[in-house]
């Protein structure tokens, strides 16, 4: 006979009950022999009456009972447990000697849920019971856990009322916020319109006076150029080229300020075929001079503002140009559609430009080159600014040494 391995009780395990039902109490000892093992509560009863008198007092997780019994035999005892509402539900295992169907079938009416056929093989027996004994410690389990909710819900419910309470301040203090944003908001936008005014007249006003600096300083030249000696021409070209480089910082001033203040118009049709070759046309002497090869692909009507999307392709174009390769300098436009825009790229075999700056250069008065090249740093935001306001967005993609792509989408 196999050995049989003792279970180690569990500490804090509550023990479940079993009954035992049989008339012979040789069989209730073998029965108890073999689930000693379990660590559970073996309760025996020598009659049918016996067992319903255990099953009044206890809550069992199964019942093992005898079939042949006298005076009242393992059927009828089984028909009145599950008549009894508590323990209409324990589950009963019948011991028989008989294999027989008609045996079977009148077992499973009584409300049998299985047989167990004697004699009894120890290890069947064990692995059974353990079966039922675990399902009754889920049952209890479920049934801790359904309290642990019940306790949990009043909590909820409490809570929920607390929260209702700190929502109907929120939503008080809401009131005062929205009424402090209206009164912030309406104070930012007179302060930007003040900024938008100040912009225009900085950049328009100031080129007056500059006008007159450049006159009287082509006038000295003119004049007295002859007469000058080598530094005093030196500075003489020192002066004309500043006022020169206001004079662009002005113009792309005053074209940026133009971009804060207009405000959100309709987009029309925009033919981008048109919009390239206006832009060639006024780039056209950089082009030649630099022996720069412009190609494009076919491009779209798109939804956008005319002028608006010369100035995006001018300033593109122009700072491929700027920073051009030394041998044999292209650049190529093309447009590709996509689920809800049109994707642009502008892609030149330039100088390109160090991945941690690709940011910084859409920031307005971001240089990288300082005045090794011409440029006030507007132009790329400039270019941020028209093409967001439009609903779309900006970047680009480069490497130091290995040209750039600037690409920008626009919404269908």
């Amino acid at each position: 006979m196999a050995a049989t391995t003792v279970a180690e009780p569990v500490a804090g395990r509550q023990r479940v009950k079993i009954l035992l039902v049989d008339d012979r109490p040789a069989n209730l000892m073998a029965l108890e022999t073999i689930l000693e093992d379990l660590d559970e509560d073996l309760i025996k009863a020598n009659s049918g009456r016996d067992a319903l008198r255990q099953v009044l007092l206890n809550d069992f997780a199964v019942i093992l009972l005898d079939v042949k019994m006298p005076d009242m035999d393992g059927f009828e005892t089984a028909a009145l447990i599950r008549a009894r509402e508590r323990s209409r539900h324990t589950p009963i295992v019948f011991v028989t000697a008989y294999h027989d169907d008609d045996h079977a079938f009148g077992g499973y009416n009584a409300g049998a849920v299985d047989f167990l056929y004697k004699p009894i093989n120890p290890e069947v027996l064990r692995s059974k019971v353990s079966v039922f004994v675990e399902l009754r410690r889920k049952n209890e389990e479920l049934i801790r856990n359904s309290r642990i909710h019940e306790e949990r819900n009043a909590e909820l419910e409490r809570a929920i009322l607390e929260r209702q309470r700190a929502e109907e301040e929120v939503r008080r203090l809401n009131c005062e916020l929205e009424q402090r944003v209206h009164e912030r908001t309406r104070e930012l936008v007179q302060a930007n319109d003040e900024l938008r005014a100040f912009g225009y007249a900085a950049s328009h006003d100031l080129r007056e006076p500059l006008r007159t600096v450049m006159s009287y300083t082509q006038l000295l030249q003119k004049r007295y150029g002859d007469v000058m000696d080598a530094p005093a021409k030196e500075f003489m070209t020192y002066v004309v080229d500043a006022v020169h480089r206001m004079d662009l910082l002005l113009n792309d001033l005053l074209a940026y300020s133009q971009q804060l203040a207009l405000k959100e118009g309709s987009r029309t049709p925009v033919d981008t075929e048109g919009v390239l070759a206006g832009v060639l046309l006024n780039l056209d002497s950089s082009i030649r001079d630099t022996g720069t090869t412009i190609t494009s692909d076919s491009l779209p009507c798109v939804l956008s503002d005319f002028l608006q999307l010369s100035q995006v392709f001018q300033n593109l174009i122009g700072n491929s140009i700027k920073y051009r390769s030394q041998d044999n300098p292209r650049i190529h436009v093309s447009a590709e559609e996509q689920d809800d825009h049109w994707l642009f790229s502008v892609q030149d075999n330039g100088m390109g430009i160090d991945p941690r700056y690709h940011e910084q250069i859409f920031g307005i008065f971001k240089r990288l080159h300082g005045r090794e090249y011409p440029g006030t740093g507007i132009g790329l935001a400039l270019c941020k600014r028209i093409v967001e306001r439009q609903g779309g967005r900006i970047w680009v993609e480069s490497e130091a040494g290995w040209g750039s792509t600037f690409k920008f989408t626009l919404p269908k």
